[in-house]
């Protein structure tokens, strides 16, 4: 089981501003990882908000300047106010003028989509990703998403400007982000990510997520949700619109969540907070400041082998128990999870004079609580051990004891937080432009494996386990302080009445981790140093109107997972070895090299990417018995083509196309505890060979509905491709209308979702890789699910 990382709480909390490039921003699992807002619903419309014309000043402008925000990745990350109501493919796709692969799933198809899913299962149709849901509505982060072969945890996560990476394992735990109907659009960099993207976990891609800006007018949004599991959903959101004639305008939203498990026992409940201000300083300057909150308490889906899959399908030789009896180590109390969170981000663009901009964005996180391992059956006396230290006693507080044993709930603690300031300086002549910065990131993290007691009916009865004279029985407990700093500095020349672009750009990441093993053992201190030079090279040539070429050659890096550092022993009442601390760390590093073709006319939108991916000290994180483990596989080479079409509405339907052809080995023999496996030449683990997805949409402003289906070839499991899930698809509908505006109601819509129409029972992809069959484990599909959704504005 993933356990979610961990950062202690420290946190400078850095006030200032950043950057809204003409009133947009930009942006970029499993477990232990509009126009108006009356519009929910409805039919696209373009990126930019309009701002009313009896305002004293101009809106930030919708076609962005040659340079792009920080949490930008190119030219046309900002689009212009478009004259038609819907855009191609309807919204899984847009025109696109960076040198690199970039999908932007729009706010028009995110609208329409379940109001509860996350970031990952809204990329599910888009080329190179393949997602693994483990929950029908995204309510957990038990889902998993790979890119071009590579794992969420190579992946690096932007949401409004600030990586989201977990700190610890960088699994992205997406759920807890951003209620979907403030999202204004989620974009999968498969490639290498943009120059300015403030991560040290991307070798394998960016996908970055912003939110929805306030509007200029005052109005709100009142959503009702319900259906399959006891799925119950309440969201609301108030505008406050321009403020007076001050240039300010704020948003703010709450959300109310339960749901039952879908399989086996337990319940889901979310609480949520999204909020964000705007000022727009002139035309061209503004500052933006944003908020998020979340808490949750969610139930966790085993994951099973895929010998237990064929045994027992979904029946219940799979799930958890839902009757207790003394030391029941599957007992779903003992996996029950709580999270905590919050967020900030402030982004600001400032345009000095017709040469000079400066864009600054400081963010801070802050995360607490706990993923739980289990139940452990715990002798009431004898000799326990604090890492390797031998205590001997007896536990205090014995009540429910039973043969001379306690039951405990054990669970993996943490405290973590993340904070720091990404700041670039643009200069613009004819011909050229030109872009510094630097980017400074601290983390930290503390981690702790307590034990808590179990009554007789399976309740945690007391808060710690200890020993009589007070020491608390922990399993693990360490500290992680992590510094980034990154430096960067880019050219874009432009020639050829800009049909043909140059850019060249180097970055240089140094990281510094400094943490302690707070046992006894024989390790305390731990350090790691690492600075990493990250050259880039693209060009793009706009053959005409329609047709653009583009090539290029990029790098990037992600720095070893922190627990990796430390030696974990098996129990705190059992002194061996589970897993001795990696000496050997390097930062996995890939180079990458594309070369597309874009169209795009008033019919067609669509581009052809052929990739290749070469990695060095490739890096695959596992989760053995919940334990993460870090295991340098050497090389890795990945290499394809990618392609996506979506069509502009004809008689109102809008379809859209995807697919990819994948080809990822592993390049060198693996060694995993003493034992060398003739890995060499071996196909990577989740990575399908094909993958192809279809999505057609219709929307004639009364009724809209949309329908798709999602192929994912055979994946394997194990190093040595002697174990693997066959392929398989699932089809997705959503059938909805609106109503004209009913009193103070506007708008009002009602839609139906339809999770795996199909009903297909199937495993949906890796969740642990091992090296030989039997010791991998998968997520399993969530089943047929439907939620209704009824939504106005007023």
């Amino acid at each position: 089981m993933q356990t979610k990382s961990p950062l202690s709480r420290r946190c400078l909390l850095l006030s200032s501003t950043i950057l809204l490039l003409g009133g947009t921003a930009k942006a970029a699992t499993t477990t232990h990882g509009r126009q108006g807002l009356h519009t929910t619903g409805t039919a696209g419309h373009s990126a930019s908000t309009t701002r009313p014309a009896s305002t004293r000043a101009a809106a930030p402008r919708g076609a962005a300047p040659r340079h792009t925000a920080l949490n930008s990745t190119g030219p046309a990350e900002t689009i212009s106010v478009s004259a038609s109501r819907h855009h191609a493919g309807g919204g899984l796709i847009r025109p696109e003028t960076a040198a690199r692969s970039v999908s932007t799933i729009s706010r028009e198809f995110i609208s329409k989509q379940s109001p509860a899913s996350n970031t990952l299962a809204l990329v599910t149709l888009s080329p190179g990703a393949n997602v693994a849901m483990g929950d029908p509505f995204g309510v957990t982060d038990q889902s998993a998403v790979s890119v071009r072969g590579l794992n969420q945890q190579e992946i690096g996560y932007i949401f409004e400007g600030a990586p989201m990476n977990d700190p610890d394992n960088y699994t992205p735990n997406s759920s807890e982000w951003v209620d979907s109907e403030n999202m204004e659009s989620v974009q999968l960099q498969q490639g290498a990510p943009d120059i300015q993207i403030p991560t040290v976990y991307s070798a394998g891609g960016t996908m970055n997520v912003r939110l929805h800006n306030p509007e200029y007018t005052r109005q709100g949004q009142l959503d009702v949700s319900y259906g399959s599991h006891q799925m119950n959903r309440q969201f609301l959101r108030y505008d406050s619109g321009e403020i007076g004639n001050t240039g300010l305008r704020m948003f703010a939203s709450f959300s109310n969540l339960t749901s039952r498990a879908w399989r086996g026992p337990g319940r889901n409940n979310r609480r949520h907070v999204d909020f964000k201000a705007v000022k727009d300083w002139t035309p061209e300057s503004s500052t933006s400041l944003s908020f998020t909150y979340n808490n949750e308490s969610t139930a966790w889906y085993s994951t099973p082998t895929l010998s237990d899959w064929k045994t027992y399908g979904l029946g219940g030789g799979i799930n958890l128990d839902g009757i207790y009896k003394f030391g029941d180590s599957n007992y779903y109390k003992g996996f029950q999870t709580n999270w905590t969170d919050y967020f900030l981000s402030s982004q600001s663009h400032f345009k000095l004079n017709n040469q000079w901009s400066l864009e600054v964005t400081p963010y801070y996180y802050h995360g607490s609580g706990n993923y739980p391992l289990g139940v452990y059956t715990i002798p009431t006396s004898g000799t326990y051990y604090n890492g390797t230290q031998a205590v001997n006693g007896s536990l205090a507080g014995n009540d429910y004891a039973q043969d001379g044993n306690i039951a405990a709930k054990w669970d993996w603690y943490g405290r973590e937080s993340y904070t720091g300031i990404n700041a670039a300086a643009h200069y613009d002549t004819a011909f050229n432009h030109l872009v510094f910065g630097a980017w400074y990131g601290y983390s930290d993290m503390h981690v702790s494996e307590p034990f808590s007691a179990l009554d007789a009916a399976g309740n945690v009865s007391s808060p710690l386990v200890k020993l009589e004279d007070g020491t608390v029985l922990n399993g693990w407990l360490y500290h992680t302080i992590t510094q980034m700093v990154g430096l960067y500095v880019g050219d874009e020349v432009h020639l050829l009445n800009d049909r043909l672009i140059i850019d060249a750009g180097f970055k240089e990441v140094m990281t510094a981790r400094d943490g302690t093993l707070n046992q006894p053992g024989p390790q305390y201190g731990a350090s790691y140093n690492s600075a990493e030079p990250l050259p880039r090279f693209s060009i793009s040539y706009k053959v005409n109107d329609e047709i653009q070429l583009f090539a290029n050659t990029t790098t990037s890096f992600r720095v070893p997972m922190g627990s990796a550092f430390y030696n974990q022993y098996n129990s705190p009442y059992d002194a061996s070895l589970y897993q001795t601390a990696n000496t050997h760390l390097k930062d996995e590093y890939s180079i990458a090299e594309e070369v597309g073709a874009r169209y795009h006319d008033k019919w067609v939108t669509g581009s052809v990417t052929l990739f290749n991916y070469n990695f060095v000290h490739h890096a695959i994180n596992e989760y053995i018995n919940a334990v993460p483990y870090f295991l340098d596989a050497g090389g890795m080479t990945s290499r394809g083509v990618d392609a996506e079409l979506g069509l502009t509405p004809w008689r109102h339907f809008s379809p859209y196309f995807s697919g990819e052809y994948l080809y990822a080995t592993t390049d060198n023999n693996i060694t995993l505890d003493g034992v060398t496996y003739n890995t060499k030449g071996k196909v990577a683990t989740s990575a399908p060979r094909w993958m192809a997805a279809i999505g057609i949409q219709y929307d004639d402003g009364t009724f809209f509905g949309s329908v798709s289906m999602k192929y994912v070839d055979k994946e394997y499991g194990t190093f040595m491709n002697d174990e693997r899930i066959p392929g398989h698809k699932q089809v997705d509908l959503m059938l909805g209308a609106r109503a004209p505006d009913i009193g103070f109601m506007k708008k009002p819509s009602i839609r139906l979702n339809i999770v795996n129409l199909n009903d297909a029972h199937y495993l949906s992809g890796v969740y642990s890789t091992g090296p030989t069959a039997g010791t991998s484990t998968y997520y399993v599909a969530p089943t047929f699910a439907a939620l209704m959704t009824v939504s106005t504005g007023f």
